[in-house]
């Protein structure tokens, strides 16, 4: 019988480099909080230490140390046993020690500890050890490794900050498994130490379910759709697709550059399309059974619009058991989500759990709920004191010229035309975010800042609204920080950026409202960015923006250049 689950299937699945094994990621962060996200190697029951020191010295090895909890008047303190001279012991009575939890494979064998108790401004270790031995020469799952295992918490009062920016990481070329630009992960890590960089939006395409054909699941799934409906009972089809899609951020995620980073600097996430698959919810439905026709096998469509939408459902579920559960919680069924960092306020929007280009009306992408709330965040109190609104749209709002969009969607290029706000099918919806926002900037005397990926280009705009003449929305995009964009692919999309103009609307009749201009000359090659925001002593506020890129000639970074923003 053949063997549908992913699981370590080894020299079946061809990566090239090791799969995540153990890791954590650092997640939402306040002054007195944070998320500890755990992926651990086997099952067993885990505990979490978090410590305002590092927990070993430059000199001490792990291995030396056995982590042990010791109860003094009721309270438990965490201690180290030396290995060799049991009668050493070191104690930690500043420690947390989260709650003992039990990590399974129905889970992936993944936990988040939300950690409250901390002070502001803190620097904290941590590490992770099993309860359970009977298995293990060591206790220890995560080091306490104080380079690398690590965090700090938000300042009380802090009058700037700097944040780091990406999106789009698929190090692979796209048909073969040759390792580039993962470089990039290391400088990014660098820059972010060497700024004080504080934490790191990570704005879609996390990882690539069909951007290399070597690992495509959905490739995998077109050429055995046959013996998978027959082997398969439809009730056990998600659970078994869940083992693809946790393959894929076991794959993508397995490069130490990106753990290293991810695991000292609080990151917030939103998914985009290669999460779930390339331009989801930009097919209609036969387009959608077209996507698992083979020459071979042109039957079967509603069996294949079936796998379609379990596809989706498994996506959604490991999306919130990677990305989204370290996130600020939010209720079951939203991933669209708000927070604060200092004195700046941040949306982060969800452009697809909620996308449908064949829904009748005009909020195929956002949804009216998910709208209605971004527009009473908009409306409050955290967005009218904050010293900067940021606003994360994972698919940029202006970026390709919209006869452009339009003209190549004829061309059959659906799925990626329909993906931009500039489609005609979307301008509605557009509008009506553009207009809340210019709104709620000209009501609270500030600008506003739209941040995004997706597109493979690095660039930033100046939008102006004729109804609020003295209001400025700026949009910084930076993508992609690992994807292999060939050149004369990158040169054309560079082209197709329009240096200024209108954004066209709906209604023909009407003069268009939003008016851009583009801020720099496209940047072609692989970038990250880093945002930093200064609060005067007079009480304004300085936004600049630092893009950095690969050169085209050899695997350096430079930064390309700052933009200092009103």
């Amino acid at each position: 019988m053949k063997t549908f689950d992913f699981y370590d299937r080894g020299g079946n699945r061809p990566w090239i480099n090791p799969l995540l094994t153990n890791a954590v990621i650092v997640g939402h962060t306040t002054t007195t909080s944070t998320k500890l996200w755990l992926r651990a190697y086997q099952e067993n029951t885990y505990r979490m230490v978090i410590n305002p020191e590092p927990i070993l010295g430059e000199n001490d090895m792990a291995a030396d140390w056995n982590p042990e909890i010791k109860l003094l008047n009721g309270q438990e303190i965490f201690v180290l046993r030396n290995v060799f001279h049991p009668d050493m012991v070191r104690e930690f009575p500043a420690a947390a020690i989260t709650n003992a939890s039990k990590l399974e494979f129905a889970h992936d064998i993944t936990e988040v500890w939300e950690v409250t108790g901390l002070k502001p401004g803190q620097r904290y270790y941590y590490a992770a050890f099993a309860l359970d031995l009977t298995t293990r020469k060591s206790a220890w799952e995560i080091d306490p490794d104080s380079r690398f295992n690590r965090f700090r918490t938000q300042s009380e009062g802090q009058k700037s900050m700097t944040f780091g920016l990406f999106s789009c990481h698929m190090p692979y070329k796209k048909n073969s498994f040759d390792l580039i630009n993962i470089h990039m992960w290391d400088r990014f890590g660098e820059e972010l130490d060497q700024h004080d960089g504080e934490f790191i939006l990570g704005v879609g395409d996390q990882v690539y379910v069909d951007g290399n054909s070597k690992v495509s699941i959905w490739e995998w799934l077109k050429q055995n759709r046959k013996e998978f409906v027959k082997e398969v009972r439809p009730e056990d089809r998600v659970d078994v697709m869940r083992s693809w899609y946790r393959d894929i951020y076991r794959g993508y995620w397995g490069h130490r550059q990106l753990r290293r980073v991810l695991s000292r600097f609080p990151t917030y996430m939103m998914w985009d399309d290669h999460e779930i698959l390339d331009g989801w919810g930009s097919y209609n439905d036969q387009e959608r059974k077209n996507l698992l026709d083979s020459w071979w096998d042109w039957a079967d469509d509603d069996e294949k619009l079936s796998l379609f939408y379990q596809m989706y459902e498994a996506a959604k579920l490991t999306y919130h058991e990677y990305e989204h559960i370290h996130n600020p919680t939010t209720p079951d069924g939203q991933f669209d989500y708000a927070f604060t960092w200092g004195a700046a306020a941040f949306y982060v929007l969800d452009m697809r759990g909620q996308r449908d280009y064949t829904r009748a009306t005009n909020d195929r992408i956002l949804g009216q709920a998910q709208m209605q709330r971004f527009k009473d965040w908009l409306a409050s109190d955290t967005v009218k004191n904050a010293s900067a609104i940021f606003v994360i749209s994972p698919v940029p709002v202006v970026h390709v010229r919209s006869f452009v969009v339009n003209y190549l969607d004829l061309l059959s290029l659906t799925d990626d035309m329909r993906d931009q706000w500039e489609h005609e099918t979307n301008w509605v919806e557009r509008d009506d975010l553009l207009d809340a926002m210019f709104k709620a900037a000209q009501a609270h005397g500030k600008s506003l800042y739209v941040l995004s990926g997706d597109v493979h280009i690095g660039a930033a705009f100046r939008l102006t609204h004729k109804h609020y003449p003295d209001t400025l929305v700026y949009q910084l995009t930076s993508s992609a920080i690992t994807y292999d964009l060939p050149w004369l692919q990158a040169s054309a999309l560079a082209w197709a950026v329009k240096n200024h103009g209108y954004l066209q609307r709906d209604d023909d009749n009407s003069d268009p409202n939003v008016a851009f201009q583009l801020l720099m000359e496209p940047c072609k090659t692989n970038n990250f960015a880093l945002i930093n925001v200064q609060n005067t002593d007079q009480g304004k506020q300085e936004v600049s923006w630092d893009l950095y890129g690969s050169t085209e000639q050899d695997a350096k970074v430079t930064k390309l250049q700052r933009i200092v923003l009103e």
